[in-house]
């Protein structure tokens, strides 16, 4: 294990993240700076693993709300490599039910800690960084099992109804087109996703089958929303810049 210069607390605790994988031409700032899109970092350390090839960082968060964000945030992609993020410590008393109750009377909070996990999954793509799908669905995965504030729920409500007129205003959906006529994408993979439907249509008869299709379909369309949202956020980020020249 690497020597770290922070104090680590001999009781378990749930604030300390461990981030492994971290590429070697990753600066403290870009890793420090990804980081803070959780909430607010107490201590933070970055140095080189054991495996001399890559970084490894420990983060001592202010909340646990914050570190549970940087642990579903683990296989992101910063320079090239797929960071691993997980508790310090394997087992620790959770305050995190606690937490998300808190956060949910703050009906005027702008912390990062009280944000829903899929809005800071929109940020962090707003600002050029890279997250698998897999990565966001596991931050819709949590709002929908703490999220339960009329707060967050409008929030998600408005995001996911508001897609249509979103693509129209800045034509996502026309630049997929326009990628896809150019590199022939579907074309390429047609013949494999005949297979695959073929495969799964009978599946899809069975009740079980029709619940999880829809399952499935929502969840794509919550992925969806939130790239949505990053797209709009960095517009609005843009427009200022576009403004004064």
């Amino acid at each position: 294990m690497p020597a770290w210069t922070i104090a680590i607390p001999e009781t378990p605790c749930a604030t300390y993240v461990i981030v492994k994988n971290i590429s070697a031409q990753s600066s403290e700032k870009t890793v420090k700076e990804f980081f803070l899109f959780c909430g607010k970092i107490t201590e933070f350390e970055l140095i080189t693993d054991d495996d001399n090839e890559h970084q490894v960082a420990l983060i001592h968060f202010e909340r646990e709300s914050a570190a549970k964000t940087a642990t579903l945030l683990s296989n992101a992609l910063i320079d090239e490599c797929h960071i691993v993020a997980t508790p310090y410590f394997e087992s620790t008393t959770s305050t995190e039910e606690k937490e998300v109750s808190d956060n949910e009377d703050q009906a005027t909070a702008t912390t990062q800690e009280s944000k829903a996990k899929s809005r800071i999954a929109a940020e962090i793509l707003a600002n050029g960084y890279i997250l698998q799908d897999q990565v966001v669905a596991k931050g819709l995965e949590y709002d929908s099992k703490y999220s339960l504030s009329t707060r967050l729920t409008g929030y998600f409500t408005a995001l996911t109804s508001n897609v249509k007129s979103i693509d129209e205003k800045y034509r996502i959906w026309d630049k997929a087109v326009e990628i896809d006529n150019k590199f022939k994408i579907q074309e390429k993979v047609h013949n494999a996703a005949t297979t695959a439907q073929n495969t799964a249509t009978a599946a899809l008869q069975s009740p079980t089958g029709q619940k999880v299709e829809r399952i499935a379909s929502q969840t794509f369309a919550q992925i969806a929303a939130v790239h949505f949202e990053a797209k709009r956020i960095q517009t609005e980020k843009a427009t200022p810049v576009a403004a004064a020249s």
